[in-house]
């Protein structure tokens, strides 16, 4: 048994996420961008008896919250309300037709933001940005994530995309390897700010620069 697994049956659950909650982290998150997107005509087999996709809305905002704050609590009320009443973010999801549970959900930049700008991206028409693509752990091991990288792209697609943009944490070595394998492009490296416990997720400079600017992230 492996080191960090021990320590995860050692230590108590809410314990665990009180001090990941309490760590600053400064990580590095890589961007690519994907030129000149084509449409996915054969999209990779998922159950598709069994599950819809469709665009999130506001409607969904309890089977929302059920699904995040089961998965870790307090998670919804970080991130989603805000998101759900902007108009820059367009999220996708995947439900279980059985259950009416979510399944997946991803999100969908389609204007230029300010967590983005930080990185000194200016989003311009036709250009777009994928964000955290969540599978819940129950929903695992299906194709949900494969089926739902193409579902962005030719969301954007359709909505006339010249280019695509996505952000994957440098340690993240499959992700990586995925996108590359989709055609991005890294672009830029950047070291970033994350303080779990006030919801901070900054470009690191820019954060240090002005640590009182709201972003929505």
């Amino acid at each position: 048994m492996g080191k960090k697994r021990t320590i995860k049956k050692l230590v108590p659950k809410q314990l665990s996420i009180l001090v990941w909650n309490l760590k600053i982290q400064t990580p590095i998150l890589n961007t690519y961008a994907l030129e000149s997107p084509q449409l996915f005509t054969k999209l990779s087999s998922i159950n598709d008896s069994k599950y819809e996709i469709r665009e999130i809305r506001s409607q969904d905002s309890d089977t929302l919250r059920t699904a995040y704050d089961s998965y870790v609590k307090g998670a919804f009320k970080k991130k989603i309300p805000r998101r759900l009443k902007s108009p820059d973010w367009v999220g996708l999801g995947v439900f279980d037709l059985d259950t009416g549970e979510l399944a997946y959900l991803a999100w969908i930049i389609v204007n230029s933001i300010k967590y983005f700008e930080e990185f000194d991206i200016y989003l311009k028409k036709g250009e777009f940005l994928l964000k955290d693509g969540l599978c819940f752990p129950k929903y695992r091991h299906q194709g949900l994530h494969t089926r739902m990288e193409e579902e962005r792209i030719n969301y954007c697609v359709k909505r006339g995309a010249q280019k695509v943009y996505i952000q994957i944490q440098d340690e993240n070595v499959k992700g990586k390897t995925s996108v590359i394998n989709n055609g991005y492009v890294l672009i830029k490296k950047n070291k970033v700010l994350f303080f779990p416990l006030f919801n901070i997720y900054r470009e690191y400079k820019s954060a240090l620069k002005r640590p009182f600017r709201k972003v929505i992230n």
